[in-house]
């Protein structure tokens, strides 16, 4: 963990090692907790990590926010917001990688790193423009549901299956799918008027994005 804590909290070596020393000592007192049926060791090692980091920029934030506010007029940007912000990005980002093909992650970010030029990506990594979209969408998909399932958990909102819905993306009928799941294929095909078919890639779409948004609830809250 060590070069994801140099990397979120962007200070010397020194502040690093004290808070992997907090992020050892907290693994210590919470191992009792871990239960495998709510991840890897590894998950759960990774969620405490996350949960030390938040708090230890908590912290440092509000130390520091009145000597920014004395200059409030002079700063063009804060930098406790700016560090927070690459926190966040880096919490959910790490969870949508694992939620994915290494190859899906693989792709989507060297189309990041070539600013979208969908063209070039799928020259370099022979792939149809249709083959691109597909992998674009599916990683979106879940990184969507995982930074929801993650606000759920900030806002101290319950694993209900209301709310686990709730952090799928309102995209191609997902959520509406995913409420009725009780009912039969054909029942949901007719109910949104699509192919039996597609109804069927549908609620296994729904149905996956609900259990990454159940693992990611539960990830965090056993952390």
């Amino acid at each position: 963990m060590r070069s994801f804590v140099v990397y979120t909290i962007g200070r010397r070596a020194l502040d690093a090692d004290d808070v992997l020393q907090k992020i050892r000592e907290t693994v210590w007192r919470r191992a009792r907790t871990y239960d495998p049926a709510d991840g890897t060791p590894n998950a759960f090692v990774f969620g405490v990590t996350r949960n030390v980091l938040r708090d230890e920029l908590r912290r440092r934030s509000q130390v520091k926010l009145a000597l920014f506010d004395e200059f409030e007029s002079l700063v063009q940007s804060d930098p406790l917001t700016l560090i927070v912000e690459r926190y966040d990005l880096h919490r959910w980002m790490g969870l949508t990688a694992e939620f994915v093909s290494p190859l899906d992650w693989d792709v989507v970010s060297q189309l990041a790193l070539t600013d979208g030029n969908a063209a070039r990506v799928c020259a370099e990594r022979d792939l149809a423009p249709r083959s691109l979209r597909t992998i674009r969408d599916r990683v979106f998909l879940t990184a969507h549901t995982v930074r929801a399932a993650l606000a759920a958990v900030d806002a101290d909102l319950p694993i209900t299956g209301a709310v686990m819905v709730r952090c799928l993306p309102d995209h191609g009928g997902l959520r509406e799918v995913a409420r009725m799941l009780e009912k039969s294929p054909l029942a949901i095909a007719k109910a949104l008027g699509i192919h039996p078919g597609s109804a069927r890639a549908r609620i296994a779409l729904a149905k996956r994005l609900i259990y990454i948004a159940r693992t990611v609830m539960r990830q965090e809250m056993a952390a």
